[in-house]
């Protein structure tokens, strides 16, 4: 895995950008998102208003919108873009600080968070260890982690592989197995108290359904994601 590529990481940047100037629906699945991540950390850590919450990668509002926090702590390095933006402005929770930079260069204190989320994050960065490396620098001991990211099989990592030189997926630099997530979480005491797949069969069956130039070719090709939510726990 390469864990430092600049070029690449803002290739991937751009594209991001550009795929949110052309998104054209509302942002209110983020109070379904909130209620997901508020139900399945639920189990591990009671969220109070002194809550200490940092989400990696936010987006134009966050999974920590409507989670009932007043210390929650929003950073993605497209920051600048999404507050320009005044109906994703006025969805958001004033409570929150959104701040501009990169999950490889966390300003805070070490063990300052309770919990911290990180949804299909990973695999846009620009050196993933670095940011696994700052998540467990600034997580409390015994904190949480919510943790999404879509994964591959050994097949679609190496298809994936070929694709990267091409650069036909501009927005992901990285690629992940289950197992390699896995041994990265074990590197770093991090205990997983939950795991949820929606499993490779199901992705591809929607790959059949997505009539995209993109679709086709990951359905005949076998290039097949599996969305993976683990609850993690500092120990």
């Amino acid at each position: 895995m390469n864990t430092n590529n600049r070029s690449r990481w803002q290739l991937a940047q751009d594209y991001e950008i550009n795929w949110w100037k052309g998104y054209t629906r509302d942002i209110k699945w983020y109070r379904d998102f909130s209620k997901e991540v508020e139900d399945v950390v639920g189990p591990y850590i009671n969220i109070t208003g002194e809550t200490k919450i940092l989400e990696i990668g936010s987006g134009p509002a966050g999974a920590l919108t409507f989670l009932k926090s007043d210390n929650k702590y929003a950073i993605d390095p497209l920051e600048d873009f999404f507050s320009s933006d005044e109906e994703w402005v006025s969805f958001r929770d004033p409570k929150v600080k959104y701040l501009k930079g990169k999950g490889e260069k966390l300003h805070f204190d070490n063990d300052y968070f309770d919990l911290i989320i990180i949804d299909n994050v990973l695999d846009h960065c620009e050196n993933p260890v670095k940011v696994l490396d700052e998540m467990n620098r600034t997580l409390k001991k015994n904190g949480v982690i919510f943790f999404r990211q879509n994964v591959y099989n050994r097949w679609g990592a190496f298809m994936r592989k070929l694709m990267e030189l091409k650069k036909i997926d501009r927005g992901h630099p990285f690629t992940f197995g289950k197992n390699q997530l896995v041994n990265l979480f074990k590197m770093r005491s991090w205990e997983i108290k939950l795991y949820r797949d929606s499993g490779y069969v199901q992705s591809w069956i929607k790959n059949v359904h997505d009539l995209s130039l993109k679709g086709i070719v990951k359905t005949f090709l076998f290039i097949t994601r599996n969305r993976t939510l683990f609850v993690l726990q500092k120990i």
